[in-house]
């Protein structure tokens, strides 16, 4: 009897084992390691740098002395300098084959009434044309194929030909601008302090749409006719150019958008509260939200699947899953950046003293 009663035990237990699933079988399956290489750091112990754009060739970044410098995109290595002097007050606008800056004279105060547009050859520095332009203030610099627009955060704006400096047209908005213009070939539209959306057409000027909107826009992403905002209040709305009086839908984030960034078909908002939001761009959907521990500097794809992710007056980098928003890995930069940049196969971080680039699983030659 025992002997059956031990038999009958363990047959027991044996089916109870074949019936429950192993736990470790069913357990999601871990991510693919991000393994986030520093493919190259690039120094200049005679300046500071300031800012950054960059195409699959080059990074270009500006200095503290005016000057712009080109880091070769493979290697690290510096390609060419060009040196103006003074100060420069805007972004750096990349075309096919010209990079352009505005500048003003570095003892002029934040309420001079114009700057100099700056075009440069992107193979070597080499100043093509320039011109004066009105505003004061920031000014944005946006390049299309044979077009470059300078819009000055006080409302002046002025279109050139890219290639010979030939004035194109002008406009001002009474109101000033709120962020800088996005472009949606073939419009640009334009946020005004004066709470509008405005409209115009990259070849004239002429206008196209105007729409009144409760706050403030404070960034901007246009796309195939569908314009994105975020407010003062935290709003995130998709509007449509042709008839934006009616958004399409609308969501609430706790405090002020700061950056709307374009990502694989979804739109990536950062809020002033530290939070990270991935959004549906065709139904508004929240796919996930991310805390961070600051406010976000930048956010670029490191690869398909995963998202470098900056924050304010940090020294880590986090690989994020653009799926789930979960943080998968941390990576030290060792300095504070002030702005990232990507290629399409690097990721690049600016800080004061230095700019790397960084690569997924392997550096991109």
């Amino acid at each position: 009897m025992r002997l059956l009663s031990i038999i009958i035990l363990c047959s027991v237990v044996l089916i109870a084992a074949i019936a429950v699933p192993s736990q470790a079988t069913n357990a999601p399956a871990k991510p693919e390691a991000s393994n986030a290489v520093n493919c190259w750091t690039y120094s200049d112990a005679d300046v500071f740098f300031r800012s950054i754009s960059a195409d699959d060739k080059a990074a270009y970044v500006t200095t503290d002395k005016g000057s712009v410098i080109a880091v070769g995109a493979a290697n690290g290595e510096r390609l060419w300098r060009a040196d103006f002097g003074g100060e420069v007050v805007s972004n750096i606008a990349v075309g096919p084959d010209r990079i352009a800056i505005a500048t003003r004279p570095a003892d002029s105060s934040d309420t001079a009434k114009t700057a100099t547009l700056r075009v440069l050859s992107k193979e070597t520095g080499i100043l093509v044309w320039k011109a004066e332009i009105d505003g004061a203030g920031e000014i944005f610099l946006k390049t299309a194929p044979d077009t470059i627009v300078a819009a000055a955060s006080s409302g002046e704006v002025s279109a050139f030909d890219l290639t010979s400096g030939a004035l194109k047209w002008k406009l001002t908005f009474a109101g000033g601008l709120s962020t800088a213009p996005a472009f949606g070939d073939p419009l640009l539209a334009f946020a005004t302090g004066d709470s509008r959306l405005v409209g115009v057409t990259l070849t004239g000027g002429e206008s196209r749409f105007s729409i009144e909107l409760k706050r403030q826009a404070k960034t901007l992403v246009f796309d195939d006719n569908e314009i994105y905002a975020g407010d003062s209040r935290g709003e995130v709305m998709r509007l449509e150019a042709a008839n934006g009086s009616d958004p399409k839908w609308k969501y609430r984030a706790g405090a002020q958008i700061g950056r709307l960034i374009e990502h694989d078909g979804d739109l990536l908002a950062a809020s002033f509260d530290n939070f990270l939001y991935s959004i549906d761009r065709a139904s508004g959907r929240v796919n996930w939200k991310l805390r961070l521990p600051a406010r976000v500097l930048g956010a670029a794809a490191m690869d398909a699947k995963r998202l470098f992710v900056l924050v304010e007056n940090g020294k880590i980098a986090m690989v994020v899953s653009a799926d789930t928003g979960r943080i998968e890995s941390q990576v030290d930069l060792g300095e504070a950046p002030i702005a990232t940049a990507a290629d399409g196969s690097h990721t690049f971080v600016l800080s004061p003293v230095s700019l790397s680039a960084y690569g997924s699983g392997q550096c991109a030659k």
